[in-house]
């Protein structure tokens, strides 16, 4: 009774606070040596002698069967607001008695700064955490899973790739280092903490890291050791000496790892352990399949594709899933880059229908909404600066100057349009940094290349759009309905009130034609041509009634006029 009572109050402490944050509003050995020592040993199908033994899911420490369980998920792209969303969420699980935490990852990847942040956070959880890759844990989430205090993986899944990278940049070895030095420790302090493999974890961010299964030869306890720690294990180097006078240099050249160091050996271990196999040669970063990560101790499960299959290997009382609100869903939803491309068109084609019909109203609103939706939603998830909202207004702003207050299309048209599209590209690409202009994070440059591909394409369809609609847009069903016809001439003789685009469409008024007005421009107003009432706007100035203008611009809807003396 009391578990049925503590399963339902969790459950309605996971939901309610979620509902209420919605409406509120708004991640070497040396190969000579190595080749000696596995001479009698295949590496890609040891002996049975040598196999591994069967390896059982390690108990979680503090934990007894029974627990209430948690499931967080994290997907896509980590960065700054996926730290943000996982304390969130975290939390209300706590506060609904969650008695263990389950990450799910599923992810390519993200920035560094992040990844460590969520790392460190993790290991401060008051509750066991659980890493549950389904379907991938690559570079960053990697990192997040050695955080937690067991890994487990579903079927056909992977983990591992973790090394910083600069995209197109070969980087230097000062820059290597320092990107690697935090990585690293945190590695092997994850490792330690939650009794991971170390040297498996420090394989898949380094370039050049060996790593050796070695046994014991009187207990019989096996251990992933890198390959430092094999030459004083097995070979019986000095650890204070031993990988020293440019041994590795030469071996692997410019991708000698630099972190590489004594992390288990010490002077008792000397000649104290065997080889049992060589489970990587460093000539790669490490990547793991789930049945390898199992085989090698970094995962305690293979196959937990369900939640009750999750329930089932952790002996849990329930599991209860903690999603993203459902405004956290939506605005995730509409900064990706099918999203926007779809969110453009509409902006795009709903200004253009706007401009050339005004009065209209459904198309500018349709416009406005998604201008909303492309600068909104980057906000709620944490991916836009206030420098790509600037850019955005300003663009915008010099865009409508340039069209009501300068007509023609110059330098602040051009500039508009750059500011514009910057503050679009940039607004859904994570930034690193601080300072008044965050710039993308380095591993983010692919991000960055999709979010421009994708405005290109959406510029590219709107272009095609422009030409269709000025040829077509009064005969298109549904859409000719929002045109107003004509009415028929009148005599000859009597004046008649026609729109812009009717004195267009008649080819009534053309560039040098004189008229006089006949409504003060201030500085729009109706003028007279040719026994003709056309609305039409000055260059500026102001101009009374009856004085006689000229036409200087004709272009859309617009008829430009100057005083005529």
């Amino acid at each position: 009774m009391a578990g049925t009572t503590r399963r339902r109050v969790l459950a309605f402490a996971l939901v309610v606070p979620g509902l209420i944050g919605a409406l509120a509003g708004p991640g070497p050995a040396r190969d000579a040596v190595a080749d000696a020592a596995t001479a009698a040993v295949d590496e890609s199908s040891p002996p049975a002698a040598a196999q591994p033994p069967v390896r059982v899911a390690a108990p979680i420490s503090g934990l007894a069967s029974g627990a209430y369980v948690a499931v967080v998920p994290i997907r896509g792209d980590i960065y700054g607001f996926t730290l943000d969303s996982l304390k969130r969420r975290v939390n209300r699980a706590l506060q609904g008695g969650a008695t263990l935490i389950v990450v799910e990852l599923d992810t390519y990847g993200g920035t560094l700064r992040s990844a460590l942040e969520i790392s460190k956070y993790l290991k401060k959880v008051p509750v066991p955490t659980v890493a549950w890759v389904n379907d991938k844990a690559y570079s960053a989430g990697t990192l997040i899973a050695s955080a937690c205090s067991q890994i487990v993986m579903s079927p056909a899944s992977t983990i591992g790739d973790c090394a910083p990278i600069v995209p197109n940049k070969e980087m230097s070895l000062t820059e290597r280092n320092k990107a690697l030095s935090p990585l690293v420790a945190e590695f092997l302090d994850n490792a330690v903490m939650n009794g991971h493999p170390g040297a498996l974890l420090h394989a898949t961010c380094e370039w050049g890291v060996v790593v050796y299964e070695v046994e014991h030869q009187e207990i019989g306890r096996r251990q992933m050791v890198n390959q430092l720690d094999y030459e004083v294990m097995v070979e019986g180097a000095d650890p204070n000496t031993v990988g020293k006078g440019g041994v590795l240099k030469k071996l692997f050249g410019k991708h000698e790892p630099v972190m590489l160091k004594v992390t288990v050996a010490t002077n008792a271990d000397r000649r104290q352990w065997e080889l049992v196999r060589r489970v990587h040669n460093g000539k790669s970063l490490l990547t793991l399949s789930q049945s390898e990560a199992t085989e090698y101790g970094l995962s305690q499960a293979d196959d937990i594709l369900t939640d009750a299959q999750l329930q089932q290997h952790l002996a849990a009382a329930s599991v209860t899933r903690v999603n993203q609100t459902w405004s956290e869903t939506l605005a995730g939803w509409l900064v990706h880059p099918y999203a926007r491309i779809v969110l453009i068109i509409a902006l795009l084609l709903g200004a253009y229908m706007e401009f050339q019909s005004p009065g209209l109203g459904l198309p500018g609103a349709v416009a406005v909404l998604a201008l909303l939706g492309l600068v909104c939603p980057p906000f709620i998830v944490g991916l836009a600066e206030i420098w790509h909202i600037f850019a955005l207004v300003i663009g915008i702003g010099l865009l409508l100057a340039e069209v009501f207050v300068t007509p023609g299309f110059g330098v602040l048209g051009i500039t508009g349009i750059v500011l514009i599209f910057t503050g679009l590209v940039f607004s859904v690409v994570p930034t690193t940094g601080t300072g008044p202009f965050p710039l993308p994070a380095p591993e983010m440059w692919g991000r960055l290349q999709l979010s421009l591909l994708s405005i290109m394409i959406a510029v590219a369809v709107s272009l095609v759009g422009f030409i269709v609609l000025s040829r077509y847009f009064g005969s298109i069903p549904i859409l000719n309905r929002l045109i107003l016809r004509s009415p028929p001439r009148p005599p000859k003789g009597v004046d008649q009130v026609v729109s812009g685009d009717e004195v267009i469409g008649q080819g009534r008024i053309s560039v040098g034609d004189a008229g006089r007005v006949v409504t003060r421009l201030r500085p729009t107003g109706r003028a007279t041509f040719n026994g003709q009432i056309v609305d039409v706007v000055s260059v500026g100035d102001w101009i009374d009634t009856g004085q006689p203008v000229r036409v200087v611009e004709v272009h859309g809807n617009r008829i430009v006029v100057e005083t005529d003396r």
